[in-house]
């Protein structure tokens, strides 16, 4: 370490690394002795000695400098700590730099290191803190990467900057030819790698990052500037070999932040946006996980895409698994991750509103997230010991939530985007344990921001400046997820089933034999879904991953049953019989419209691949995966500070004299200022408070846990108890005759005052009447009805008392009826026994009596069709319509988004064709313009004509 020359700049001769950070530190000694203050009594920052209490007038008794002054010489000696140290000639020996410009060699000859000691990484730059791109180079950086590591081995990194080194000589060969309208330079580029705490860091990375130049063991100082050193951070232009090894990429400038301990992906986040990204106001960010490898185009879509739309604040491309066929599980996640590439993506893309931006691959406009936007999404790192339960599983999906502020920013119009053409592979979990415990951060942190969202979607109306149009479509989209969430995870186990269920008993209503066995089968779905429920309340994944993998294989023989009885329900019919039944159009429709967007997207082959592994795995995600979720809704231990984190007695004694602040006596008047705020830090630092803290805070989650666990149950086994009793019921339905829709439409006809009409319908309906009476009760009266009795109508009418005919009324029917000969049986008693007409009535009666059924003419009974109707058959006419219009959105939403997406390509052809042509062109007229002035100086004697100047 000794032999090791460093220095803070090339002006000032190098000298040993132990010596050079063994005289800061007397510097720091010999200002503390000038403020009054002993060592270590110090705050870390300015605004920590403000905020403490003390005053920062002056200096205090018995010192010679202000405090203000103190923390300016302090930031001084923090900016002298990064030093520049020569890396070994292997590094960039065999490495050819003569093909880029380099402006200063020590870009490759020299690395930076800094021990950061700030502990917020907000306070990074206020610290006093710089970064060599910056400060000594000036370059402006317009795409900023970030690549989050935590043990992954060397390989797995590699592949990621490989990845980047790809997009990058892309970037670069466009900005050498077409400039910055569709390319970068290499200076406009760089990646920062952010390892999550340097125990953790695996050590062939470590090696292979010494190899390349942007680390070095040697010097790691553990404390500098008179605090601990927090994170490692060193600074380099490194040049990656291609997989020949003959020629090499671009130049990438790389930042290494390794830090001292591990916090969480979401803390490394936070160095990166809040300590880098804040410094360097890169125009777009983009965030990968170690071991995402983006194809060689992503970079250079996501860059076009944000030229070309303004607005677009963020967006996310395709993630692809890596090896998708390499076992079962991956299988079923690559065919995951491609339907909600096709299904769900595309409407949420088309409507501007996100659900997601994944950490592994997403990319962001600076401006569209700078300010409240990264608070929001900082807030669960910031505030841990302020988060309700509620909030503390919202923070699980972060992203999520910073979905919503940014379409939501106040006095903007940014909106969110997926880009098909930016891909990237990833590594998919291997095993269903690691699989259970994704999921459970992914559905918890998910459906907590979803309610969030919902709860704040009135701010896209409030306060951000979309048009009316977009504001209209994005509520539209916040309906549909409204849906989806109640549907899909609220309701999504007790849906499951009651769909399951109510098809069996349908099927099986025919057959005892097969009824018994729909009851075996749904008894033991139920048992297993109450064996999952007391599993997952007591056990973590891996020590009971043999009764998931045992429930998992139920449930798949489960779903395979039952998609062969769907087949046979399917085929049972015609096809214009299935196209009028909803259920049976439902289950048509849910998978024609996942192979017409697979199709569309050219996903077609990923479906004859693993569309069958992800099918018959439809019930694990719901009885598997979301009851884990549900079960530990109290575990929060993702992407944010451990609950359970304490610290012991010497660093809660340490923290107690670090932040009480200024150690000069204190004055008469503050003194009981100065007791007060003791008994606070004595509250916040003692262990036993700490402890019992930490206790009731953990006792809280687990009570919120086990109501949400209830409500759910209690939620789903209601909906259950509802879909059954109501399926259960059944019904006679009578269809209506010719006469009682005549009655109808005489109904109509007097509601519509066309009293003149009316009378002729009834007329003619009384002819009904009488012949079906004298049918049934026959009778020797009324001889030639109504031939003998013309005097209702009159004109053309007489001979034609047809529908619709109109007629002009001469008397009331009452009238009529009343002259019929006295010898004669009474008509009305006859008419009101034998067809229930009652004649004592007005006109409008008359015209809303619900008049007999006709005759069958073979037999003397009136024939009248009724069928029985059970209410399963409504239950799942409701349900598959609510299948279908969500699934009809994800379809129009899909072929909307592909028909946007094969124009864009279009587009994008026939302007590259034109650029090309352009260069062509250019090409041509340069060379021929150079050929004439070769002609013309062999012309003119080839030389310029002398300049004799002039007088």
């Amino acid at each position: 370490c000794a032999a090791v020359m460093v220095t803070p700049d090339f002006e000032v001769p190098e000298v040993p690394l132990k010596e050079y950070y063994a005289s800061l530190d007397q510097r720091l000694a010999e200002l503390q002795s000038l403020t009054g203050a002993t060592t270590g009594s110090m705050p870390s920052t300015y605004e920590k000695y403000v905020h403490g209490g003390a005053s920062a007038r002056g200096p205090p008794p018995g010192g010679l400098v202000s405090a203000r002054e103190y923390y300016e010489q302090l930031k001084q000696l923090r900016g002298e700590s990064q030093v520049y140290y020569a890396v070994a000639p292997e590094v960039h020996r065999d490495l050819m730099w003569d093909d880029v410009e380099v402006e200063d060699a020590s870009e490759y000859l020299y690395c930076r290191y800094t021990p950061v000691t700030t502990e917020d990484a907000r306070d990074f730059g206020a610290d006093g803190y710089s970064l060599r791109m910056q400060h000594r180079y000036g370059r402006h950086i317009k795409l900023l990467i970030c690549v989050t590591l935590y043990n992954e081995d060397v390989d797995t990194l590699k592949k990621t900057l490989n990845g980047v080194c790809e997009n990058l000589e892309v970037l670069y060969r466009q900005y050498s030819r077409d400039g910055s309208r569709h390319g970068l330079d290499w200076t406009e580029v760089a990646v920062a790698v952010v390892q999550d705490g340097n125990d953790h860091a695996e050590k062939g990375v470590l090696a292979q990052s010494a190899v390349a130049g942007y680390y070095s063991e040697n010097l790691k100082q553990e404390t500098a500037v008179g605090l601990p050193t927090s994170v490692h951070l060193f600074e380099y232009t490194a040049r990656f070999k291609k997989h020949a090894g003959l020629d090499c990429y671009p130049p990438l400038q790389v930042l290494f932040a390794s830090k001292a301990t591990n916090r969480g992906k979401l803390d490394s986040h936070c160095w990166f946006f809040d300590g880098f990204a804040h410094l360097l106001q890169p125009e777009y960010c983009v965030l990968f996980d170690a071991g995402t490898r983006p194809l060689p185009m992503a970079l250079r879509n996501c860059y076009a895409h944000f030229r070309n739309n303004p607005w677009c604040g963020a967006l996310t491309g395709e993630l692809r698994v890596e090896r998708p066929y390499r076992n079962f599980l991956t299988s079923v996640q690559y065919m995951e991750w491609k339907v909600a590439h096709f299904l769900s993506k595309p409407i949420e893309s088309v409507c501007g509103y996100m659900t997601v931006l994944p950490g592994a691959f997403s990319a962001f406009r600076w401006s569209a997230v700078e300010g409240e936007p990264l608070r929001r999404y900082f807030y669960g790192l910031y505030s841990q010991a302020d988060l309700s339960a509620f909030e503390a599983n919202m923070y699980l999906a972060e992203d999520r939530v910073l979905c919503l502020e940014i379409v939501a920013r106040k006095n903007a119009r940014f909106y969110l985007e997926y880009v098909k053409e930016a891909v990237a592979e990833a590594d998919p979990v291997t095993k269903l344990a690691g699989l259970i415990k994704q999921r459970r951060r992914w559905l918890n942190g998910t459906f907590f921001a979803i309610i969030y969202t919902l709860a704040n979607w009135s701010r896209i109306w409030t306060e951000s400046h979309h048009s009316f149009l977009r504001k209209m479509v994005l509520s539209f989209e916040f309906v549909y997820l409204a849906g989806m969430t109640l549907v899909g995870t609220w309701l999504g186990i007790g849906t499951f089933y009651t769909i399951l269920d109510q098809l069996f008993r349908v099927l099986f209503q025919d057959s005892v034999g097969l009824q018994n066995l729909g009851l075996v089968l749904t008894t033991i779905y139920m048992l297993l879904i109450v064996l999952q429920f007391v599993v997952n309340l007591k056990n973590k994944p891996e020590a009971v991953e043999k009764v998931h993998l045992f429930c998992t294989v139920y449930f798949m023989l489960y779903m395979i049953t039952f998609t062969a009885v769907t087949i046979w329900f399917l085929s049972g019919y015609s096809m214009a019989s299935i196209l009028t039944n909803i259920s049976q159009l439902g289950a048509l429709l849910t998978i024609g419209a996942l192979l017409l967007a697979a199709l569309m997207h050219g996903d077609g082959m990923a479906m004859m691949g693993a569309g069958i592994q992800y099918w018959v795995m439809q019930p694990v995600f719901y009885n598997v995966l979301q009851v884990n979720a549900f079960c530990n809704t109290d575990d929060v231990t993702w992407g944010t500070k451990n609950l359970d984190t304490k610290r012991d007695v010497s660093q809660t004694k340490s923290l107690l004299h670090t932040t009480m602040g200024y150690s000069g006596p204190a004055s008469k008047e503050s003194k009981s200022f100065w007791k007060a705020m003791l008994k606070v830090h004595e509250k916040l630092t003692d262990m036993s408070q700490v402890k019992a803290y930490n206790a009731i805070k953990e006792a809280k989650l687990k009570a919120f846990a086990t109501y949400l666990l209830l409500a759910w149950i209690i939620s789903n086994v209601l909906f259950v108890k509802i879909v059954t009793t109501v399926s259960a019921l059944s019904w006679e339905v009578c269809d209506e005759g010719a006469a009682q829709i005549y009655g109808r439409i005489l109904s109509s006809k007097m509601d519509d005052a066309d009293a003149s009409q009316a009378v002729g319908e009834i007329v003619y309906a009384a002819q009904a009447i009488v012949q079906q009476a004298a049918a049934k009760y026959p009778f020797g009266g009324l001889p030639n009805f109504p031939e003998a009795y013309p005097i209702l109508l009159s004109g053309s009418a007489q001979s034609n008392a047809s529908m619709g005919a109109a007629v002009t009324v001469l008397a009331s029917s009452a009238d009529v009826f009343a002259s019929l000969p006295s010898a004669l049986p009474s008509f009305e008693r006859w008419l009101n026994y034998s067809s229930g007409v009652d004649l004592n009535r007005t006109i409008d009666d008359i015209a809303s009596l619900r008049l007999p059924a006709p005759v069958d003419p073979a037999d003397d009974n009136a024939v009248v069709p009724c069928r029985t109707e059970y209410g399963r058959t409504y239950y799942l006419t409701i349900q598959f319509s609510v299948l279908c219009f969500l699934v009809g959105m994800q379809a129009v939403g899909s072929i909307v988004f592909a028909l946007r997406y094969y124009l864009r390509r279009l587009v994008w052809r026939v302007r590259n064709a034109r650029g090309k042509r352009r260069v062509a062109q250019a090409a041509s007229a340069a060379l021929h313009a150079k050929k004439k002035d070769m002609r013309d100086d062999d012309e003119g004697g080839g030389g310029l004509a002398p300049h004799w100047g002039g007088g």
